[in-house]
């Protein structure tokens, strides 16, 4: 797909030019927006091949057929079957589904409270760019602010969904660069 868009990029003008003298203006503002649609091509044919190619190795319930590769985590964690419940795992069960729950969730946060600090670094990157070069935000000077505000979304949101106080500091930290970057915007 990539490649894709390099050789329309390097020849659209010719493209465009060719069907502007032989076409007429309006097929010839038209065709840049038709050499997008066979991208589409180029990103669906590999994913679908992949998915064709993928049943093959496929995890199958021996009680309700149903796959189960998508859920191999909790599969093993629990040793049974995610629709039916029936155990596809010799062993004994080691934990309910309820327990793998709560530990996917405690996980999830966990990675969420490190993620939440890529937008105050962020932040702080574009402002020290801009304090070496003041010319560099002025087609995009709204960047100064952005990634401090949406470091607030996200981690406000994350915050009032959990009332976990461990996203409190990237918070504070996206409130700050926010801050930071409205100074510097005005």
């Amino acid at each position: 797909m990539f490649a894709y868009f390099a050789l329309v990029g390097y020849c659209r003008d010719w493209l465009v030019e060719f069907a502007r003298q032989h076409a007429g203006k309006i097929f010839a503002d038209l065709l840049p927006l038709t050499l997008m649609f066979p991208s589409v091509g180029f990103l669906l044919a590999p994913l679908i091949w992949g998915e064709r190619k993928s049943k093959r190795y496929a995890l199958i319930c021996p009680n309700c057929n149903t796959d189960i590769s998508r859920f191999t985590r909790r599969v093993l964690a629990t040793r049974f079957c995610c629709s039916c419940g029936t155990q596809v795992v010799e062993g004994r069960r080691t934990h309910g589904a309820k327990a793998f729950e709560r530990f996917s969730r405690m996980k999830q946060r966990r990675f969420l409270i490190y993620w939440f600090w890529t937008w105050p670094v962020l932040g702080l990157l574009v402002l020290a760019y801009y304090q070496f070069d003041r010319a560099a935000m002025e087609n995009c000077p709204h960047m100064l602010f952005i990634p401090g505000l949406i470091g607030i979304v996200a981690t406000g949101w994350a915050f009032a969904r959990t009332m976990d106080t461990r996203y409190l500091p990237q918070l504070a930290a996206s409130a700050l660069v926010f801050c930071f970057g409205v100074n510097a915007f005005w």
